[in-house]
């Protein structure tokens, strides 16, 4: 994989942490838009030369101005993939802004005849009102999208987009059905980001996205929002000081949680000054709040407009982005989808993209230039960078193969009835080594250290003859005993080498509260994935009671750990043997290597 632009670590602390400079008014026309409830918020315009008026492209942002390179572009038409590896090798402590492409609000749209406009979301930086992290970029992006309708400059063809939190207010935004809207780009972002990628309905949050987010949003709140809030400035310094250093414990954590006090601490998350700040703290312990929160922040069914999407096979929004597609898809509005390979953050990186996107998507729908010459999906294979192309999604997907769980092996033909039985202690729980993460470990990462640990329990399935595509959607179901009321499960598909190294391929979580008998029935749904497992490789499910700190320790007493410091051990004993009902269906294909 190709160095990304920047680390996960450098590019959040430049998304979050008050480092990004804003672009003065001689860079571009600084002015406040209303919104429906007269709300002013902070909006830059950047015009192209020449008379206009102009196609326009919209971004709405909570991390403020510069924009990063998108949908494989690079930064301005003078750019060279020579000239992105060196800024991309640039220490992660210099200036950002540096890059003039970036300092100017990423000239790349305007020299190709395109007006932008960049709007800072409400309650943050110099916008007015209370930032609610999402819930009014609805509204409020239906109203930007209206306005910059009407104004000389724009010929009222517009589009919008963003990748991660920008992506999501373009989803937003174009869930709401502004008319004047006609299409957008989302990359690396999620369609149902509190429903499906980081707090599921079953109740587990993935808390190395989740208190990071939430806490690094406070330093750069605007002074509307503190008002509003009813905070003082000689309060607000306090408490911004407070929550930063709360947040950046976190991040320091993030590598060995159990030697950090912010993350083991009981009950998580009880940071006073956080929940002072931001009423997005309040999210992660109130359920009512937090149902209220998916059901204003999920765009599956809603969008209308034609859709480009992009993401990537370990990004932690890839099953809402891909559920978006097929959502889209079944509704017949038009839309294309590619997934590379790469997590979160090397989305920035156009050596990933096949042939660069943003623009002929958008010259199609905005200048009547003729469609792009790729077909609607294109899906490259994870570990060897082989690109399948078809016409819908379904024509890249192989039939199931179902594999029963039996006495440590996987198999269509297993012995007789059993179990396999091990203990989930939340005070030492099984450490994240990779997957759909944010911040945390990240990837298609070597899980071979945990192979072996009495936590976790290991179903070896029979080498490949000939190698297998894994193609399409990973689903199964266990049945598990129980001797605490609630318990997660992490499970983990693996790649098993030769040489013994043990590659996450794809992975699910599941929260399990309702236990009849002692006994659970566990349904989990791992999302799509393309896979090559290669001649004399075998696949492996690994489970464990827990995954930490991507996703919160469940302390297995029925209760919250963000509302209480008990944990309870469990002994967990998967039922085996053929009429068990725990399997695995894979969707496998004949391999050409």
């Amino acid at each position: 994989m190709p160095k990304s632009y920047l680390t996960p670590t450098s590019l959040f602390f430049a998304a979050t942490m008050a480092v990004l400079t804003t672009p003065s008014s001689a860079q571009g026309l600084a002015t406040l838009v209303p919104m429906r409830d007269g709300v002013k918020l902070e909006t830059y315009i950047y015009l192209p030369e020449g008379a206009g008026p102009f196609p326009t492209l919209i971004a709405r942002t909570m991390y403020g101005p510069p924009l990063s390179p998108i949908g494989g572009e690079l930064m301005d038409s003078s750019m060279t993939i020579e000239d992105f590896e060196a800024n991309g090798d640039e220490d992660e402590n210099d200036e950002p802004g540096e890059n003039a492409g970036m300092s100017q609000g990423w000239p790349l749209l305007t020299q190709n005849g395109y007006a932008l406009v960049v709007q800072t979301t409400r309650g943050r930086y110099g916008s007015e009102g209370i930032d609610r992290t999402w819930r009014d970029d609805g509204p409020d992006g239906y109203d930007l999208v209206e306005w910059v309708a009407k104004q000389p400059w724009s010929n009222g063809r517009i589009g919008m987009f963003g990748d991660s939190a920008v992506g999501m207010s373009a989803a937003l935004a174009a869930g709401a059905q502004p008319p004047a809207l006609d299409a957008i780009f989302l990359q690396a972002t999620s369609a149902d980001p509190f429903g499906t990628d980081m707090a599921p309905r079953d109740g587990a949050l993935r808390t190395e996205s989740l208190l990071l987010q939430g806490g690094s949003l406070a330093p750069e709140v605007s002074s509307f929002h503190l008002d509003g809030r009813g905070i003082t400035v000689q309060e607000s310094s306090e408490l911004i000081g407070k929550a930063s250093r709360y947040v950046a414990e976190l991040l320091n954590g993030l590598e060995q949680p159990l030697a950090s006090a912010a993350w083991v601490a009981r009950p998580l998350g009880d940071v006073p000054e956080l929940t002072r700040l931001m009423p997005f703290w309040s999210m992660l312990s109130d359920s009512d709040f937090l149902e209220q929160y998916r059901a204003d922040t999920n765009v599956l069914g809603k969008i209308t407009v034609p859709t480009s999407i992009v993401t990537l096979w370990q990004d932690t929004f890839v099953e809402s982005s891909m559920a978006l597609f097929a959502d889209l898809e079944s509704r017949g509005v038009a839309s294309e989808l590619l997934v590379v390979n790469g997590t979160h953050y090397e989305i920035d990186d156009p050596r990933i993209f096949p042939q660069p996107r943003l623009l002929s998507w958008f010259d199609h729908w905005l200048k009547d230039a003729p469609a792009p010459s790729r077909l609607k999906v294109e899906m490259a294979v994870q570990s060897d960078d082989v690109f399948v192309e078809t016409s819908t999604l379904s024509d890249a997907f192989a039939a199931k193969t179902r594999l029963y769980f039996g006495n440590g092996e996987l198999g269509s033909d297993i012995g007789a009835p059993g179990e396999v039985a091990f203990l989930s202690d939340p005070g030492n729980p099984v450490p994240t080594l990779g997957g759909r993460n944010l911040l945390a470990a990240s990837g298609a990462t070597d899980q071979s250290a945990l192979i072996g640990r009495s936590d976790t329990a290991l179903f070896m399935g029979m080498a490949a003859e000939g190698g297998k595509l894994l193609a399409g959607h990973v689903t199964g179901a266990l049945t598990i005993e129980s001797d605490v009321p609630s318990f997660d499960a992490s499970i983990r598909l693996l790649d098993i080498a030769p040489d013994g190294s043990a590659i996450l391929v794809v992975s699910d979580h599941v929260r399990v509260s309702s236990i009849r008998d002692d006994i659970a029935r566990v349904n989990f749904d791992m999302g799509e994935i393309l896979h090559r497992l290669k001649a004399g490789h075998r696949f492996a499910v690994m489970i464990a009671g827990s995954d930490f700190p991507a996703w919160d320790r469940n302390p297995q007493t029925g209760a919250s750990i963000f509302t209480t410091s008990e944990v309870a051990v469990g002994r967990l004993s998967i039922q085996t043997g053929p009429e068990a009902g725990s399997y695995i269906d894979l969707p496998l294909a004949a391999s050409q290597e």
